[in-house]
């Protein structure tokens, strides 16, 4: 398996099986399901947050990704806000990157494999590069940070933005290619539902540089939507999403085809594919169709999927997906929510990553936690692509804030990425710039994790302990390190500065919240 620091993206998109441990009842009848927030809207600003839902339910999933004229570059930066390029703008038509830099025909696209068995983890795969040549970077020995739907930036914003992240999504071509005026690795994911159609008021990016909507074209086609048994279609009671009949052949071919173009269009690095876990349809679907209610996801054999049930029929429909995008170099990240329903049996190791949204919410109980972090772990050993993010409900919020930078310490491999914000996705924490180095282990099951009542994992420059149980946890540490101790951090201002600094507390011991965690080093 390749580790280099370039990652050119030589991405490992073959089957890999899991067998994924689930929580079995922890959190309710259906277990807990995070959902997925609102990816984006007209001004680009910040979506709403989907956390864990209660217990035995499913969270809702995102809208679709509306967006418009915002979520681009302020017109003093050059980009003007319907997108287009400006008069007076340091950005012109041959600036950054062209229409035709990145996606063009010297950008060869991997051998196209085939697909692993339906419904299972198979042998069979792909391999692909980024026609761009762009890479995802390395993490192995650091904390890399993929930030949400950027909004409108100044040019000094943009500038911390392309020197601090390691990219963002849903960015018009004109705003992309002033980014990667200032980064040309700066990578841009396309943004896309899964196993819906957007409801036909919700707009996002259909051609690399204007927001809309295919409903025109897909609503033509009846037989692509799914019915309940009054032949109607049904709509997510989260959004007005509409769910798609995954098994028809014609929309398979449609969803691959446009998603390509797409990706071509707006010189994307890769796809988020939005809400796309099974699990969802208990919470969001069982009110137009009471068919899918529960565990029916799972254990209904439906005649309208060829007598499968949903999670055998999405594991075949998102194994021919993946290999039809694997064959054009473009990777496809689902968005599965956070691994904590526990009925959920769904292969999540069929595409070439995953956007795992709500993972380690301090609401998770010890079981379900294990469950999650096992399942992230299991794919990164696997050299999965894995964005990792959370909410706070405040900046100042540092314990929060320092539990999800221990959890995603304590899984990160070599092509893991984390984001966490408050008001907005333009944000800079100073506890993201601590230098661990390269981690002394890995693990695929968090149980190999536990030391002295918390788990723990040992880097080259120091260590994270993280405390998912309801009690305080003492832990001797056996000499004397550096506690790490952030203060500030939040929006990134218009000049591009922000606040925030690391203080180091010598400790020779620690009292470990619950639901928390503690970085030291050496």
């Amino acid at each position: 398996m390749m580790h280099s620091l370039a990652f050119a993206i030589t991405l490992l998109l073959g089957v890999v099986a899991c067998g994924s441990t689930k929580n079995e009842g922890s959190t309710g009848t259906g277990g807990a399901s995070a959902g997925s927030g609102n990816q984006g809207n007209s001004a680009g600003t910040t979506a709403s947050k989907g956390g864990a839902s209660a217990a035995g339910g499913t969270g809702g999933s995102g809208t679709g990704g509306g967006g418009g004229t915002g979520g681009g570059v302020a017109t003093a930066g050059g980009v003007s806000t319907a997108g287009g390029v400006s008069t007076a703008g340091g950005v012109g038509t041959g600036g950054g990157v062209g229409t035709g830099g990145g996606v063009g025909t010297a950008g060869g696209s991997g051998t196209a494999g085939g697909s692993g068995t339906a419904g299972g983890g198979g042998t069979a795969g792909t391999t692909g590069t980024l026609p761009s040549r762009r890479s995802f970077v390395d993490t192995n020995a650091t904390i890399a940070i993929l930030a949400d739907q950027l909004p409108q930036m100044s040019n000094a914003q943009m500038t911390f933005a392309t020197s601090h992240y390691v990219g963002t999504e849903k960015q018009l071509l004109p705003v992309t290619q002033a980014l990667r005026a200032q980064n040309p690795n700066f990578l841009v994911l396309h943004y896309h539902l899964a196993m819906w159609q957007s409801a036909p008021t919700t707009d996002f990016i259909i051609n690399g540089t204007s927001w809309g909507n295919d409903y025109p074209t897909v609503t033509t086609n009846e037989t692509w939507f799914w019915h309940n048994t009054s032949n109607q279609r049904v709509p997510s009671s989260a959004d007005g999403k509409l769910l798609m009949n995954i098994s028809v052949p014609g929309f398979q071919q449609y969803w691959a085809q446009s998603l390509i173009a797409q990706v071509k269009a707006g010189d994307y690095d890769a796809i988020f594919l939005d809400s796309a876990s099974p699990a969802l349809l208990q919470g969001e679907c069982s009110g137009g169709d009471s068919r899918l209610a529960g565990t029916a996801a799972r254990d209904t054999q439906f005649v309208e999927l060829g007598n499968s049930n949903w999670i055998n029929a999405w594991q075949a429909w998102i194994t021919g997906l993946n290999a039809s995008l694997a064959a054009q170099g473009i990777p496809l990240l689902p968005n599965t929510s956070a691994f904590v329903t526990g009925w959920d049996n769904t292969d999540y190791s069929l595409t070439a990553g995953a956007f795992v949204e709500g993972f380690s919410d301090r609401g998770f109980v010890v079981s379900d936690w294990k469950a999650s972090t096992n399942e992230l772990l299991k794919l990164s050993a696997a050299d999965k692509i894995l964005i990792l993010q959370n909410y706070l409900s405040n900046s100042t919020d540092i314990a929060t804030r320092l539990y999800y930078l221990g959890n995603y310490l304590l899984v990160k491999g070599h092509h893991t990425y984390l984001d966490y914000f408050a008001a907005g996705p333009l944000e800079w924490y100073p506890e993201w710039e601590v230098k661990l180095g390269a981690p002394k282990s890995t693990a695929t099951d968090v149980s190999a994790l536990l030391s002295g009542g918390v788990y723990r994992r040992d880097f080259a420059q120091g260590s994270v302990l993280v405390n998912p149980s309801a009690s305080t946890v003492a832990v001797d540490l056996g000499g004397t390190h550096q506690r790490v101790v952030p203060s500030g951090g939040g929006a990134v201002d218009a000049s591009g500065a922000t606040t925030g600094s690391l203080a180091m507390q010598p400790v020779t011991s620690l009292n470990v919240a619950a639901t928390s965690a503690e970085i030291i080093l050496n």
